[in-house]
């Protein structure tokens, strides 16, 4: 079994996976969550309904208390986001990989935070920029969130990506990365842009 980097957090529950897995709301505009373990044999999957508090599922997902709030949070050691509707929670699948989480959904997108980084690694406005992408548009929030989107073509078709620079402390950031094929991009990008406006720091 993995090292889970994230778990959810709200509905006064906290619920850590056991990894790999997958979460994703039972069916649309329900609270509940469908949580999949993924395992040698095939998936084993439990529905959680925050409004029962008993949860014996200890094979697939651990339960203890969590935030009072009417939402859902996937949180990390670090920091915590808003769970986007129409999006899936998955860890990493490779053991390796230490990126936090993915969020997955439609149009093949993805969603998913990077760091903490010093800011100076990211201080060049191209530093997110690969040779093979063209610049669609740059922002700094009021907030001070600096962001880039972008577009480029992959096996034949158009796809969209952008960078969020989080603040993160006085000398670091996070990166929110975003992307999708680009007829799905505006979905993706209200759904990331959810991610950040909801960001807030554990530590």
């Amino acid at each position: 079994m993995g090292h889970v980097l994230a778990r959810l957090n709200g509905f006064g529950l906290t619920l850590m996976p056991n990894w790999p897995y997958s979460f994703e709301r039972d069916h649309v505009g329900s609270h509940c969550v469908r949580v999949t373990r993924w395992t040698s044999s095939g998936p084993v999957q439990v529905v959680i309904d925050p409004s029962h508090r008993l949860v014996d599922a200890s094979d697939v997902v651990d339960a203890a208390d969590g935030l009072d709030v009417p939402y859902w949070l996937i949180e990390t050691s670090l920091f915590r986001v808003r769970w986007p509707a129409g999006f899936t929670v998955d860890s990493p699948r490779d053991a390796g990989d230490g990126t936090p989480f993915y969020l997955q959904g439609p149009g093949r997108a993805a969603i998913f935070p990077q760091g903490p980084v010093a800011n100076a690694r990211l201080a060049d406005s191209d530093a997110l920029v690969a040779p093979d992408q063209t610049v669609l548009a740059q922002r700094v929030s009021d907030g001070g969130i600096a962001s880039i989107e972008l577009s480029y073509s992959h096996d034949g078709e158009s796809w969209w990506q952008a960078h969020w620079k989080v603040p993160f402390g006085a000398d670091n950031l996070v990166v929110i990365t975003a992307q999708s094929l680009l007829i799905a991009s505006e979905q993706t990008r209200e759904a990331a842009e959810a991610v950040v406006a909801g960001f807030e720091r554990t530590t």
